[in-house]
């Protein structure tokens, strides 16, 4: 039952962040750090029997932040940074349920993110220039890459 625990936080804490980014279009640092925190006791409480699945998550996580690190710097501000710091935490508990598939969820991100509001542009509840939320779309996104990973092991 304690291997569902880092998915559990990420359900409860980055369901709560998508829906205030939704709401606000930011994700609070307190948040995103109280996340991160307990995905890291989470994940290093489970990483003592296993250390290596342990640094893979670390690895996806940092591979994570240094992916969405360059694309806040190549989007021009249309990126956020909190976007760059939730991707920390996603990181963590995509690379211990499913590493591989890290790149997939970031690629699954933009194609969801992108479908959804060209939607919202072509249906007039938004312009080309509205502001949208980013972190909806990566907290289900990995929510989604986990379950399926989860549903396949099982």
């Amino acid at each position: 039952m304690l291997y569902y625990l880092p998915v559990l936080i990420l359900f409860a804490l980055g369901g709560k962040l998508a829906i205030i980014d939704y709401q606000t279009h930011r994700l609070p640092n307190r948040i995103v750090g109280w996340l991160t925190v307990a995905q890291l006791a989470a994940l290093g409480y489970l990483g003592l029997e296993q250390p290596e699945k342990f640094r893979i998550a670390l690895v996806t996580a940092i591979a994570m932040l240094v992916t969405y690190s360059l694309l806040f710097l190549i989007s021009r501000g249309s990126l956020g940074m909190g976007d760059v710091k939730f991707s920390f935490p996603l990181g963590l508990t995509i690379g211990w349920y499913a590493p591989p598939e890290w790149l997939l969820t970031v690629l699954l991100t933009f194609v969801l993110a992108g479908l959804v509001s060209f939607a919202e542009v072509v249906s007039g509840r938004k312009t080309w220039k509205s502001k949208f939320a980013f972190g909806p779309y990566m907290y289900l996104t990995a929510i989604l890459v986990i379950a399926i990973k989860l549903a396949s092991i099982d």
